[in-house]
C-alpha cells in the first residue's frame, strides 16, 4: 500500500488527493478486491470526504471525485508524510473549475497512469525516488537509482524538473502522462482512450530525448526509450496501427525513434501485462511455458522466438502488444516455407489477427498459462 497503513479509505483518499481529479471508475484498481474497493468509494462519497462531480461530455458522462476538507484533514490524521505529498502537488497545480473539462480529462489521464504503475510494483513516493531536481535544489532527498528497482514520474515531476534543468524547453506540450524508469529503459507512457490522440511528431521526440538527458545527468544508465500506449479498447489498437492518412499529420503514428511501441488496454488486464513487461522473471517465465512446445531457432536472432518444424515456419511472441512489430512484420520471412505463427494473449487475439491479416497465423496461449 502507498500509504504503509491498513486504511483501504486513507489509500483511496491519497491517489484522489495526489491526482487532483480522480475517475471513479479507477478506484476498484487502487489495490485489493474490487468490490470491497467499490464500498469505500461509495463510504467516502457518503460521510463527505471526497466531492463526487458528473458531466456528460460528447457521448460519455464523466465521474470525477475530488478530496474535501473532511478528506484533507482524514489523511492529515493518519499519515503527515501522504499529506505533505498531496499539498505539494495541489499547490504545484492550477485551480480546477468544473467547465474545464479537458483539463479534468488531462488529469483522469495521469491517475491512470499513476494507478497502473503502482500495480506493476513501481515506486510512487518522493521519498522512495531518487529526485530529478540538481542537487542544489533538493531537499533532503539522497536516493541513488537502483537498477533492479522502478521508478515512476508523473508528468508534473518532469515539468519542473526539465524546466530546471534546461529552461530554455517547452514540456507542457507533451502528450506523455508519465515516465516508468527500469534499469537502462525508460518507459513513456501515454494515454488515447477510445481514439486517435493529437500527435505532434517532432515535439514529442524532442521532448523524450530531453528527459533522456536529464535521466542521464541524475545518475539514471538510460540506453533505450520504449513507448506505452494506453487505450480503452483492444480495438483502439487497430486504428493506431493504420497510417494517420487521410487524418493527415497531427495524430498519432508508429514511429521508429522508440525501441518499441507497446499497447495496453486500461483495465485489470492492462495492470497486468505493464507488470509482466516490467519483471524481466514474470515475463521469462511465461515466455519459457509459451515456447515449450517449438523448437528453438537454430541460431540466436531476433527475428523470431521459435520454430514449428512440421511446416518449418517461425513463432514470434507479441503478448506485450508491439505495434512496432504488428507494422513491419512479413507475411513469408526469408529462409521459411511457411509463414509465421504470432502468439499472444486471448483478449488480444482477434485485433491482432486483424491488424496483421489473414497471412499470419495468430494463436492465443496456451489457457494454462497463469498470467495474472
Amino acid at each position: 500500500m502507498i500509504t504503509c497503513k491498513n486504511d483501504r479509505l486513507l489509500e483511496l483518499l491519497w491517489f484522489v488527493g495526489y491526482c487532483i481529479e480522480f475517475p471513479t471508475q479507477l478506484a476498484v484498481r487502487i489495490g485489493g478486491g474490487a468490490e470491497w474497493n467499490r464500498r469505500v468509494m461509495y463510504r467516502a462519497i457518503r460521510e463527505g470526504y471526497v466531492r463526487l462531480y458528473r458531466k456528460k461530455h460528447k457521448r460519455h458522462v464523466i465521474r470525477s471525485m475530488s478530496l474535501t476538507q473532511k478528506g484533507f484533514e482524514y489523511v492529515a490524521q493518519r499519515d503527515p508524510e501522504a499529506v505533505s505529498m498531496i499539498y505539494s502537488r495541489v499547490n504545484s497545480s492550477e485551480r480546477i473549475y468544473p467547465g474545464w473539462i479537458d483539463k479534468i480529462l488531462r488529469l483522469h489521464a495521469i491517475a491512470i497512469g499513476t494507478v497502473m504503475s503502482n500495480a506493476a510494483g513501481a515506486m510512487l513516493l518522493i521519498s522512495q525516488k531518487p529526485s530529478l531536481m540538481s542537487p542544489a535544489k533538493r531537499a533532503t532527498n539522497a536516493v541513488v537509482p537502483d537498477p533492479n528497482k522502478i521508478y515512476y514520474y508523473a508528468a508534473h515531476e518532469l515539468r519542473v524538473a526539465i524546466e530546471e534543468y534546461s529552461p530554455e524547453s517547452v514540456s507542457k506540450s507533451s502528450r506523455t502522462i508519465g515516465i516508468i524508469v527500469k534499469g537502462r529503459c525508460c518507459f513513456f507512457l501515454y494515454f488515447t482512450g477510445s481514439t486517435r490522440m493529437y500527435w505532434m511528431k517532432n515535439s514529442e521526440e524532442n521532448y523524450a530525448a530531453a528527459v533522456k538527458s536529464l535521466l542521464l545527468a541524475r545518475g539514471f544508465g538510460i540506453t533505450s526509450i520504449h513507448q506505452i500506449v494506453i487505450g480503452s479498447t483492444m480495438s483502439v489498437a487497430q486504428r493506431l496501427c493504420h497510417g494517420a492518412k487521410p487524418f493527415g499529420n497531427k495524430y498519432f503514428v508508429v514511429s521508429t525513434f522508440f525501441a518499441q511501441c507497446l499497447f495496453l488496454t486500461n483495465n485489470k488486464e492492462g495492470d497486468t501485462l505493464l507488470k509482466l513487461i516490467l519483471h524481466d522473471e514474470l515475463a521469462m517465465e511465461i515466455n519459457r511455458a509459451a515456447l515449450s512446445p517449438f523448437h528453438p531457432p537454430r541460431i540466436p536472432t531476433r527475428e523470431y522466438d521459435a520454430i514449428e518444424t512440421s511446416l518449418d515456419r517461425p513463432v514470434l511472441l507479441n503478448y506485450q502488444c508491439d505495434l512496432l512489430m504488428l507494422s513491419d512484420i512479413h507475411p513469408m520471412p526469408e529462409g521459411f516455407r511457411g509463414s509465421p505463427i504470432m502468439l499472444c494473449f486471448d483478449y488480444q487475439t482477434q485485433v491482432i489477427q486483424r491488424i496483421v491479416g489473414p497471412a499470419i497465423e495468430v494463436r492465443p496461449l496456451e489457457s494454462r498459462l497463469d498470467y495474472g
